[in-house]
């Protein structure tokens, strides 16, 4: 409906060039601009509402749909929320305001059309409506669940970095096979359940009598919850069913009763064990969802659940600096390579031919430029990752809180060390700028470091820590993590256009200006695209056993 509507609106606003001509040339010259802008704010404004709902919608646990804000912290839920409403809002404004900037490297392309370049510089209302076009694809895409939605699938990158759904399954495993009934409160169980006796609880987990005592001892839990009357919003949520689930409960009481008398026979034992199931798996999800919702922290969590009668254990860290060699590695070899590859292919689309003696020392200069930013924003955050880990601090800190702070170090430290070389070793007026002046111009710098530093600490995440999901390595998986590192790599350089084509060469440079900014915006993608071949492939996540024997007794 959003999408229909800003369609309509696009539609009138679109009609204006057409009338501009009756109010004379200045007023026509503002008409595009107007336009764009209309565009970009209202469609910003429908994004971000989008993207918060999307971010909200149910996700299958116990294949029953459940609200993500049950699944997490309130705290984490916002900042995720937060999070991918910004990324959306984001994308959202490159696309629809910047665009121009991609159609800058058009006349590199020699086979790309003139026409469409020149109607991108005027704003003509056909170029404006295939803009308005792709705003209104946009924002149907964060409607559509489905598991082509790139979109998306940020969406469910972030929810896994607070846990979702992957916390709530956790709790139900440890639920369905490690639950221990609390010795304290066995006599109160029993007693508001009366076909459950005490040697129900020492059966085999797989037995219904067994499963029938700790359905009631869960049903006992959260109705003392229920009962406290502080967590009124849970219960009343429509999606747990707490009133049906209790009235289902009921229904099946008479059918246990009869499996404990040995009088069901035929079909109806099977249908009976069924039953017994599907309510388990029910009061399980409500459990793990209500011990999430009742706790701000991990340590609450960690605590709650042992009285409850399961363990939690910690996440399971291994030491994050020890990959740093990987990435310099793959940083350099990127970097050369893209330098190299780029000037080439520049020299071929325009009828240079393949020149390979391209100057290697701007090859090596490139590398230690790249060095100074990306490869100090990454080491820097590694050793600060390794520094927290050592002390225990990052014991009750999520994956998403890691990631924040992880940008944000990244974002100032990679320009910092960029400015030190500009400031030392930088070519024309640059090194004349005093250290902090040169720093806030070297700012624009930090996105690429940021991005990158994100993306790798999460795939090292994945196969350095016991909370979150291994990567496939099988051979059926290498197109798409290909494509995953490509995807990654291109939308970093799209993301980083303004800054890319602001470049400007000094006087009497080896590159002309087109050149210097084909390079970098190459550069920038072989960059990228190497280190995210380094996350994807380069590591191999240890056993679980394997590192608890590395840890200290």
């Amino acid at each position: 409906m959003a999408s229909i509507v800003l369609g309509i609106v696009i539609s009138v606003l679109l009609s204006t060039p057409a009338s501009a001509d009756q109010v004379g040339d200045a007023a026509s010259d503002l008409v595009p601009s107007l336009v764009r802008w209309s565009i970009t704010l209202l469609g910003l404004v429908v994004a971000g509402r989008l993207a918060w709902q999307a971010f909200g919608r149910a996700v299958n646990i116990a294949e029953v749909p459940t609200f993500p804000r049950y699944m997490t912290t309130r705290q984490q839920y916002r900042l995720g929320g937060f999070i991918f409403v910004v990324f959306s809002c984001g994308f959202f404004l490159l696309l629809i305001h910047e665009n121009r900037d991609v159609i800058a490297l058009a006349p590199l392309v020699p086979a790309f059309p003139v026409a469409f370049i020149e109607a991108a510089k005027s704003q003509s209302a056909p170029y404006l409506t295939v803009v308005a076009a792709m705003g209104i694809v946009y924002l149907f895409l964060l409607t559509k669940e489905a598991q082509w939605n790139v979109l998306l699938m940020v969406r469910d990158v972030i929810q896994s970095w607070i846990s979702v759904p992957q916390l709530a399954k956790q709790i139900m495993a440890q639920i369905r096979f490690s639950l221990r009934v609390p010795q304290e409160v066995l006599s109160k169980v029993i007693a508001n359940s009366p076909d459950v006796v005490d040697q129900d609880f020492r059966k085999d987990p797989n037995t219904p009598d067994r499963m029938w005592a700790e359905i009631c001892y869960m049903k006992w839990w959260l109705t003392q919850g229920r009962d406290t009357g502080d967590d009124a919003t849970f219960f009343t949520e429509d999606s747990f069913g707490f009133d049906k689930l209790m009235a289902d409960f009921q229904q099946g009481a008479p059918t246990m009763s009869q499996w404990k008398a040995g009088t069901l026979t035929g079909l109806a034992a099977p249908q009976a064990t069924q039953l017994i199931k599907d309510l388990y798996n029910r009061f399980a999800r409500l459990v793990a969802c209500y011990l999430i919702y009742r706790n701000g922290s991990r340590i609450d969590l960690r605590n709650e659940a042992s009285k409850f009668g399961i363990e939690i254990d910690a996440p399971i860290h291994d030491n994050p600096l020890r990959y740093w060699i990987v990435y310099i590695i793959a940083l350099i070899c990127s970097v050369y390579l893209g330098v190299t590859i780029s000037a080439v292919i520049y020299d071929v689309l325009q009828g240079r031919g393949v020149v390979w003696a391209q100057d290697p020392n701007r090859s090596i200069a490139w590398v230690m430029y790249s060095l100074c930013n990306y490869g100090l924003a990454i080491v820097v955050v590694l050793l600060l990752r390794f520094a927290m880990s050592s002390l225990g601090s990052d014991s009750d800190q999520s994956h998403l809180t890691t990631y924040c702070w992880s940008f944000l170090v990244a974002l100032a430290v990679g320009p910092a060390g960029l400015t030190l070389a500009v400031h030392n070793f930088g070519e024309g007026n640059l090194r004349e700028m005093s250290l902090a002046s040169l720093y806030f111009a070297m700012l624009r710098w930090g996105l690429g470091p940021a991005l990158v530093t994100v993306y790798i600490s999460y795939y090292l995440d994945r196969q350095s820590c016991s909370d979150l999901p291994d990567i496939d390595n099988s051979m059926r998986t290498v197109a798409w993590r290909l494509f995953n590192c490509f995807g990654f790599a291109a939308t970093n350089v799209f993301l980083l256009l303004p800054q890319l084509l602001s470049l400007m060469a000094q006087e009497g440079a080896i590159w002309e200006t087109n050149k210097l900014r084909f390079i970098a915006a190459g550069t920038t993608f072989c960059l990228a695209f190497g280190l995210a071949l380094a996350a994807q492939f380069a590591l191999k996540k240890e056993r679980i056993g394997t590192v608890l024997a590395h840890k200290p007794a």
